[in-house]
């Protein structure tokens, strides 16, 4: 032991498996890659350190598949939508214009136990309570890779990884390069913890409120969505201003989002906004935990004293894990998505999966900044490592910038390059090949998203 270090005994650790591929990360990327990957005949394995699968929709909770347009989001995802429908999934659906699809809220357990069951229907394997602690790395390939569990620290081995963990886990303990951040100063999106849901409010009088605010403040109004059943609606601007001049607020950014169902007489409060933090620190996750805490508590303060239909609201738990990171480590690919492609909609002759949501960049400084896309391709080198050969990824820790990541981040996007990853590790296990040297082609035909 020295002052800043202690020194670990070697030991011995059990290697408790060998797999075809392992998807490393249960969200939506991992679900539709270990489903892709044992579809096509890859034996299969999906590691998720909770213990159940549906990654940011169900920890935080994010209840909502945003951003959703059938037309461009088929193959896997279209399939989870359809069968949450068959099952009564879904409490919601709407459009959205300004995120450009479908704003589609379904009820978390159908979802996990939907989930599990494609997995296992797929013929894959599952592992819950397990976190990724290292890589064995051998001449550019990832031979397997360190868990960490209950049942002590063991190893797995595996001929093709998919790094669907959202932070690039396996990328990073593999060493490969990546970046973070903005190119100028290397912050990262702010983190949000999923705000409350407030039960027995008087909709008639907030919607009556609300647009009589939006004829006498129409610049403060960001978005407003009244259809049948449903609401939506960002802004308040001026009223945040003079709740935090009063001290009655605590809150990190110029925005509170609502949305709620009239019928059901209960609106949903938008949640926390955490900037300058690293969701790969444990010290800044824990900080983001404190910090959201107390905004969605002056959140609740706040509506109820400013807001008109707020008055007798009562707040509903929502039994959430954790908070929500839209951005850490990004990999270094074999071509790098830019801003710049998805707005000039660049095709690629190896695209593996298609967007259309809008490019939502949730600044260090405060602000939230739009720019919406028509379908635009996500090439299949974004999905490669420069540096590990056997090593997909999925998800947002693909190859992107910082701004091509506000729109590849949504929960769709997430499914198609989930997707894109798992078939192709499932087919270059299949053809004794690298990554790299599949047959695009094949890939192509193989995949129900391009």
């Amino acid at each position: 032991m020295t002052n800043n270090t202690v020194t670990e005994f070697s030991r011995k650790i059990p290697i408790s498996g060998s797999y075809d591929v392992i998807v490393a990360g249960g969200g939506i990327a991992g679900i539709a890659a270990a489903i892709a990957s044992a579809r096509n005949g890859a034996k299969t394995l999906i590691i998720e350190r909770y213990g159940f699968l549906g990654g940011t929709i169900v920890s935080c909770p994010m209840p909502v598949i945003g951003g959703y347009n059938p037309e461009v989001h088929t193959g896997i995802m279209t399939e989870i939508i359809e069968l949450l429908r068959q099952r009564n999934g879904i409490s919601r659906e709407f459009h959205n214009e300004v995120i450009g699809g479908q704003m589609i809220e379904v009820r978390l357990d159908i979802l996990k136990e939907t989930a599990v069951e494609m997995i296992l229907e797929a013929g894959g394997d599952i592992l819950f309570h397990t976190w990724i602690a290292g890589a064995l790395v051998e001449n550019r390939q990832i031979t397997g890779i360190i868990i960490e569990s209950k049942s002590g620290r063991q190893a797995l081995l595996a001929k093709v990884l998919v790094d669907a963990t959202g932070d690039g886990d396996i990328a990073a303990f593999a060493g490969t390069s990546f970046e973070v951040g903005r190119k100028e100063d290397g912050k990262t999106q702010a983190m949000t913890l999923y705000g409350p849901i407030m039960d027995e409010v008087d909709i008639n009088k907030l919607l009556e409120f609300i647009r009589n605010y939006r004829k006498m403040h129409p610049e403060e109004i960001l978005e407003f969505i009244d259809e049948k059943n449903v609401f939506a609606m960002s802004g308040f601007a001026g009223m945040i201003e003079k709740a935090r001049r009063e001290g009655a607020l605590k809150l990190a950014y110029n925005t509170i989002w609502l949305n709620g169902k009239k019928d059901e007489g209960w609106a949903e409060l938008s949640g926390s906004f955490v900037p300058d933090v690293s969701g790969t620190d444990v010290k800044d996750l824990t900080k983001a935990e404190i910090d959201s805490i107390r905004q969605i508590s002056s959140m609740v303060s706040f509506v109820r004293k400013y807001v008109p239909g707020f008055e007798n609201a009562r707040r509903r738990d929502r039994g959430s894990v954790g908070i929500g990171v839209r951005e850490t480590r990004r990999i270094i690919g074999k071509y790098v998505l830019t801003q710049e492609d998805l707005v000039k909609q660049r095709t690629f002759p190896d695209v593996a999966a298609r967007n259309s949501t809008a490019i939502d960049i949730h600044t260090p400084e405060g602000k939230q900044n739009w720019v919406r896309l028509k379908s635009y391709d996500i090439p299949y080198r974004c999905l490669l490592s420069q540096d590990i050969d056997n090593l997909l990824t999925a998800g947002r820790c693909i190859s992107v910038t910082h701004e091509a990541l506000a729109s590849v981040r949504f929960i769709p996007p997430c499914a198609a390059t989930g997707e894109a990853s798992g078939t192709a590790a499932a087919l270059a296990v299949k053809m004794g090949v690298l990554p790299k040297n599949i047959d695009i082609l094949q890939l192509q035909k193989s995949l129900k998203t391009v």
